[in-house]
């Protein structure tokens, strides 16, 4: 009966003229529009909060978002209200969203319930408390899905980003790491900016429960340094880290692997997203009875990533509900109109902040005020151009700058510089946050936001990779990352964090059109269905670009009518069907993609694949650390390696680094790996000078600052160009003048460099070219590994081993310089840490 009415009050047009008109309220309160004055009569706020009440009694997701959205919308002007206040507390106790009943007696509502009602809230906060915690409780629908992913092996789940997906995996460790025996975990999440997210959430929300099971949590492959008595490991990596700890035998075997952000196996031209199914693969390959869990945002066939890997494609679960409820607008700021999207036609009005707004940065200001903002912008230049704006706009306003918010401030201007915007900009509540920022900086930006004593970060699109800052409002600027279009999926992904649980009810998402150029064909976005249906990207080249993956086995490179990363993506898969049909050779396996392919009757591609590697000398271990260099490159090393097996100091990395020394390895990997038609962001032999300068600044620990200031100095007794920007798509330059703007280009471009270049691209081919060593060598005599120096930026083992425990390379040489007597050290290994 209850599902019957529910169904009838959404189709009924009193209710659906009820709705509109309390969305509109919400929107004039928001546009601060007062020349409308749109009221509910005491009848209709009654009538909207029964027609509320008979919703959330229903099963039906759609009905529950319903009952919960008329809430919020109805919240501002009614909180003080005593009916209002009974129902949005009986409605959010139905639907067993207990962050939001908290939210409302932090506003003064002390409503009590009906006896039935009141008993129902109290059995749901006994049956739904959180295992071994003293006051979190699960929403109904994370308690359904946490149920189901506990008693099941493989799982795959998907629901709108604020439901809290990672809430419920750390929940799921929280019982995982009680289990006897004891066994270890890996969390695989697509960006180190996550893995750093990750493993802070891991090791201050299950800090209690870790320590007593004694567990470690992990954030890179190299295990060996770490003290190995009963001790056990939660590793959090991203797909080469992961890649990289298979390819090492000796490191501990894990049980339980959880895919985040599982959507990203799907991402088109992405070269990461074959990297991450490539070490899945691997992980199951390597343990077959794995428990493997799957992720992902606003994904209508969850089930798609079991069928994927061959899983029972049942044990999935998808859910819709949400927790925080969101606003959709749309500013024009040309024709000076705004759209509220709502489900049963759009309300478009004229606001007078809109009609007399010149700038976007008016409308930021105004709506933004006194609120948590996150402003989107498509690239890093864009982000930084934006923030400059609205801090000169905002240059005089008050604003009251806490004792945290100057400690940051200090903390940017000593670690990288006196005339780094950021510093400035903080002072007006203003941040910004993209990629390549410093992991220790980023941390802090993100620390202040989330503490409210920033009002507005600037960032790309570093939030659609999962990093968790939702805000009041989230105002998106345009609907690309970078120059391709968003898909639906990136879209939701960001507006997904409109609205903070706890802090509020609801979330809005402002989308701006400031010129002609933004926003196009933006209808078929906002108004399109939230059916988001994905097909995994691997399985999807194989069907439908085979013929060119043919091509590129065959060393026929004119491939005709694709971008240069789809070029790069199917090289990447033809590499990867080469070293895969080694294995079957070699250990009798098929790959998930060999078994595609003998499945869709394609055996003459591997047929082609085995007769066009030839004599491959090379071990699987090695061509398995790096599956992004192609088979024939690292064949070519290894054999004339072998052949200087005799003279290891021929071959084997210095263990003194020096900038000569950089310079000679670069220029040799240069012509060894091919750098001229592999690498094609070399432009010429020469940058690698430029290179060598800072890998020996990095690998030698100099501080950033000091990079910084050198570099600086450097382009001020040349004279040299500065890419600042971009002017119609092309790139445009300058001449160095040590104006402020030029030294954050200047600072923006160093970074890039060290996070890209050095701990990215020459960390993969320094990593390939010791496991080469390792299997030619032995371990013992392989000498040192430079791919480890590049990865934590110093060739100190007790600073790399502070690193590993979590703190940043500024952290840990700052410890180590100024806290010695804290570590008991034997030898070159850190042994204990007096906390």
């Amino acid at each position: 009966m209850i599902e019957r009415l529910a169904n009838d009050v959404l189709q009924d047009e009193y209710f659906i003229n009820l709705n509109n008109k309390a969305a509109k309220l919400l929107a004039n309160n928001l546009f601060f529009d007062n020349g409308i004055n749109i009221k509910l009569t005491e009848k209709e706020l009654n009538d909207t909060l029964r027609f509320a009440d008979i919703l959330s009694n229903s099963k039906n997701p759609k009905a529950r978002n319903k009952a919960y959205q008329l809430i919020t919308l109805l919240n501002e002007d009614y909180n003080t209200n005593p009916y209002y206040q009974t129902f949005s507390h009986s409605v959010l106790a139905k639907l067993g969203n207990f962050p939001g009943i908290e939210f409302l007696k932090d506003e003064n509502n002390s409503s009590e319930l009906p006896f039935d009602r009141e008993l129902e809230k109290k059995v749901k906060e006994f049956i739904q408390a959180v295992p071994d915690t003293e006051d979190l409780i699960f929403t109904d629908s994370q308690f359904e899905l946490y149920k189901k992913i506990s008693g099941s092996k493989h799982f795959s789940f998907s629901g709108p980003t604020s439901m809290g997906k990672s809430f419920i995996i750390k929940s799921f460790i929280r019982k995982v790491v009680g289990n006897k025996p004891p066994e270890n975990i890996v969390i695989m999440v697509p960006t180190r900016a996550l893995i750093n997210q990750f493993s802070i959430d891991l090791n201050k929300e299950l800090k209690d429960v870790l320590e007593h099971y004694n567990y470690t949590v992990i954030t890179n492959s190299n295990v060996s340094e770490l003290p190995s008595t009963e001790q056990h490991y939660i590793f959090v990596l991203t797909p080469e880290r992961l890649l990289s700890y298979l390819s090492q035998k000796e490191n501990p075997s894990f049980a339980y692997l959880f895919i985040d952000e599982a959507h990203k196996l799907a991402a088109e031209n992405d070269i990461r997203a074959v990297t991450a199914y490539s070490a899945i693969s691997k992980a199951l390959r390597r343990n077959p009875n794995l428990n493997l869990y799957f992720s992902s945002p606003n994904v209508s066939n969850p089930e798609v990533f079991l069928k994927l890997f061959k899983k029972d494609e049942k044990q999935c679960f998808r859910t819709i509900e949400t927790p925080v409820s969101q606003n959709l607008f749309f500013v024009d700021l040309i024709e000076k109109k705004v759209t509220h999207y709502l489900d049963n036609g759009n309300y478009l009005f004229e606001p007078k902040i809109v009609t007399k707004s010149e700038t976007i940065y008016d409308l930021l200001s105004v709506i933004g005020d006194e609120e948590s903002n996150i402003v989107y912008c498509s690239s890093r230049f864009e982000t930084i151009d934006k923030a400059t704006k609205l801090f000169e706009k905002n240059q005089y306003k008050q604003f009251e700058v806490s004792r945290n918010v100057k400690n940051v401030i200090r903390q940017i201007r000593t670690y990288i510089h006196e005339d780094y915007y950021l510093g400035e900009f903080l002072n007006r509540g203003i941040g910004y946050h993209f990629g390549n920022l410093p992991q220790i900086i980023r941390n802090k930006v993100e620390g202040l936001f989330k503490e409210r004593e920033i009002n507005y970060v600037f960032c790309t699109s570093t939030l659609l990779e999962g990093v968790n800052l939702p805000a009041k409002n989230v105002f998106i600027l345009n609907n690309k990352n970078g120059r391709t279009a968003f898909q639906p999926i990136d879209f939701w992904n960001l507006a997904g964090r409109a609205g903070r649980l706890k802090h509020e009810l609801s979330g809005n998402i402002i989308c701006i059109k400031e010129t002609d150029k933004d926003w196009k064909k933006h209808e078929a976005l906002l108004n399109g269905d939230a059916e988001i249906k994905l097909n995994p990207s691997v399985e999807n080249y194989i069907d439908n670009k085979l013929k060119k993956i043919e091509q590129i086995l065959n060393e026929n490179p004119d491939i005709k009518g694709e971008t240069k990363t789809m070029k790069e993506i199917l090289e990447y898969i033809a590499n990867i069907i080469s070293i895969d049909t080694l294995e079957i050779q070699r250990a009798n396996y098929s790959s998930e993609i060999i078994k595609k392919l003998i499945t869709d009757n394609k055996e003459a591609i591997i047929d082609l694949a085995k007769k066009k590697n030839g004599k491959v000398e090379v071990p699987s271990s090695v061509l398995n650390t790096n599956n992004l260099i192609k088979l024939k490159i690292q064949n070519e090393i290894f054999i004339a390696l072998k052949k200087q097996a005799k003279n290891p100091s021929a071959i084997k990395m210095p263990s003194k680094v020096t900038y000569e020394i950089c310079q000679e390895w670069l220029h040799k990997f240069y012509s060894m790996f091919h750098w001229e038609t592999e690498e094609k962001q070399f432009k010429s032999e020469k940058q690698l000078d430029y290179y060598a300068v800072l890998m020996n600044q990095w690998i030698n620990g100099i501080p950033l600052s000091q990079i910084i200031n050198e570099s600086i100095a450097y382009y001020n007794r040349k004279g040299s160009t500065l890419m600042v920007g971009y002017k119609n798509g092309t790139p445009s330059y300058e001449m160095f003048d040590n104006s402020k703007k030029h030294i954050n280009v200047l600072i923006g471009n160093i970074i890039d460099d060290i996070e890209s270049v050095l701990r990215f691209l020459f960390e993969k081919y320094f990593n390939n070219y010791y496991a080469m060593l390792v299997e030619i060598l032995g371990e013992d005599n392989a000498g040192v590994n430079w791919a480890t120096f590049l990865e934590y930026g110093t060739q100190n083992t007790i600073v790399i081993a502070l690193q590993n425990y979590g703190l940043s390379r500024h952290s840990a040489d700052y410890t180590f310089r100024k806290y010695k007597d804290c570590l008991k050290i034997e030898g070159d290994k850190l042994i204990e840490i007096n906390i």
